[in-house]
């Protein structure tokens, strides 16, 4: 069988279909607004394509307004808008389970079994004492109302007639304690098909909220407050790997050690576990290589030890064994043969390569 060699990053691009960047939240940085916060107001009658899920009321800020809720002075604190102008303020943690949430539209429903990527920014209010340990969004097939002002627990959400939702958790860049510039949370997730609006605020009653520890002992009415602002949801283009090509999964791969596998390495296989698995006719060969520094046994037998990684936490995933093979090779098939240039690769890689799966 002749095997066409296709690097990584030449892949990303190959599957990048002609879909562009959108943003799918409507209204995603809180610009457009129908009136100026004067005073304390329902946010849902002040800004254009947001909502509230509960007869709790977050807070807009906008330098139209007076210095209660002006940007970048405020009632809260002093923040300048992490994009545009705007930014809205939301109750994560309170006394009572007290909560605030935002309700906003995408501008259509998610295809089902696609991948997406959300991020936002917040800023802990200078006046806020207590910071959250984790964040998420929920995401469901249609606008909610619920009554009174108390935590959205799955259970409650349980019971609204013909609601369908899904949990994301959130990653950040910072801590989140952070008060003086913006952290950036971020989460990738696949759609089920229903989802047409993102609620964001805390889902977990105080009792079950991981708060950060602080030096100040915290009172009972203590508060966790967050400035929210620059939404961004985009779909991701799906995971796609033609047949009998081989991909380089990762060059110079799994330092210091040789073998381990690092961030982007995992990176990597979440993403061909995810084809695996929804591509039940492919099998995979992955082969382990090594440069020509050391004797030719270390060479083969650190080469088999990073296939031997990747098929293993493959395995761990969920793929079957019969569908994963794997050797390591040495440094008998160096990148440098003159068909591609050696100051683009280096020696020390991990290919991989789908075929027909033959259970035979």
């Amino acid at each position: 069988m002749v095997y066409r060699i296709l690097s990584f990053l030449s892949f990303s691009i190959l599957f990048c279909s002609a879909l562009s960047a959108q943003n799918l939240i409507v209204n995603s940085g809180f610009e457009s607004f129908t009136n100026c916060p004067i005073n304390i107001s329902s946010m849902d009658v002040l800004v254009e394509d947001v909502s509230l899920p509960t007869s709790s009321s977050g807070d807009y800020f906008n330098p139209c307004s007076n210095e209660d809720f002006g940007v970048p002075a405020n009632f809260k604190g002093s923040q300048a808008a992490a994009e545009g102008s705007a930014y809205i303020g939301l109750y994560f943690y309170a006394l009572n389970d007290y909560r605030e949430y935002v309700q906003l539209n995408t501008a259509k429903t998610l295809r089902e079994k696609h991948p997406y990527k959300i991020s936002f920014q917040i800023s802990r209010a200078e006046h806020s004492q207590l910071a959250l340990k984790t964040m998420s969004i929920v995401l469901v097939n249609k606008k909610i109302k619920v009554p009174n002002s108390s935590v959205l627990t799955h259970s409650r959400l349980d019971l609204q007639e013909d609601v369908q939702f899904q949990e994301v958790q959130l990653k950040a860049d910072g801590s989140m304690t952070e008060t003086d510039g913006w952290v950036t949370l971020t989460a990738e997730f696949d759609a089920k098909g229903f989802e047409n609006h993102i609620l964001l605020g805390n889902f977990e009653t105080n009792e079950n909220t991981q708060l950060l520890k602080h030096n100040e002992v915290s009172s009972s009415s203590d508060f966790s407050y967050y400035y929210v602002d620059n939404f961004i949801l985009e779909e991701l283009p799906r995971v796609n790997y033609e047949k009998d090509k081989i991909y380089v999964m990762e060059q110079n791969p799994f330092e210091p050690k040789g073998y381990e596998l690092d961030a982007k390495a995992m990176a990597s296989i979440q993403k061909i576990f995810k084809y695996l698995k929804e591509n039940a006719e492919v099998q995979m060969k992955i082969t382990g290589h090594a440069d020509n520094i050391g004797t030719s046994e270390y060479n083969k037998f650190i080469s088999s030890l990073r296939a031997r990684a990747v098929a293993l936490h493959l395995k761990k995933l969920g793929i079957d064994d019969d569908r994963i093979v794997w050797e390591g090779v040495g440094d008998t098939k160096p990148l440098r043969n003159g068909k591609i240039k050696s100051s683009n690769f280096e020696d020390g890689r991990v290919e991989f390569v789908m075929t027909k799966f033959d259970d035979q």
